[in-house]
């Protein structure tokens, strides 16, 4: 499972971790696996950063559509990033995005509950065309779906490394 284990709001700690279970009810074996980046070399991410849909099996490793905060001056803006974890051991980050891959721009990313706010909650994967459909929260009031490929994110990932 991958998750913010201490995060009860805004707080300093915002890092994704990786816990194993063996029933599914006690969870154990907490790691590590990233955190945010400070200053400007990726500011989208610098507040605080979370896990979103469940990674996706890839050859190169499990990719993972994630989430990242800023805290602007107009408020908290939430957007989506990508990483490569390992397959064998999940809690080793390959390769991540620098930049975000999604951000809000439309009225209804922008305006609701929680503006400024776009957050991966789900990913469907076709493994014969490699496509992903990303359910995403928008501003805490609606869902938004976005479409891409594996490979398109894979490529997007290697161009920034």
């Amino acid at each position: 499972m991958l998750s913010r284990p201490s995060d009860n709001g805004h707080t300093p700690f915002g890092d994704i971790f990786l816990s194993e279970s063996p029933d599914l009810k006690y969870w154990g074996c907490h790691r590590y696996v990233m955190g945010t980046i400070k200053g400007d070399a990726s500011a989208w991410q610098s507040t605080k950063i979370g896990a979103g849909s469940v990674p996706i099996e890839t050859s190169e490793g499990w990719l993972l559509i994630y989430h990242g905060v800023i805290n602007t001056c107009n408020g908290f803006v939430y957007r989506m990033g990508c990483a490569l974890l390992d397959l064998e051991e999940p809690w080793k980050v390959r390769k991540r995005t620098k930049n975000y891959i999604l951000g809000p721009h439309e009225l209804y990313e922008c305006v609701g509950d929680v503006p400024n706010v776009v957050f991966p909650c789900a990913a469907l994967t076709d493994a014969a065309t490699g496509r992903i459909a990303v359910y995403y929260g928008c501003a805490d009031t609606v869902t938004g779906l976005a479409f891409t490929t594996v490979d398109r994110l894979m490529a997007y990932m290697d161009s920034e490394n």
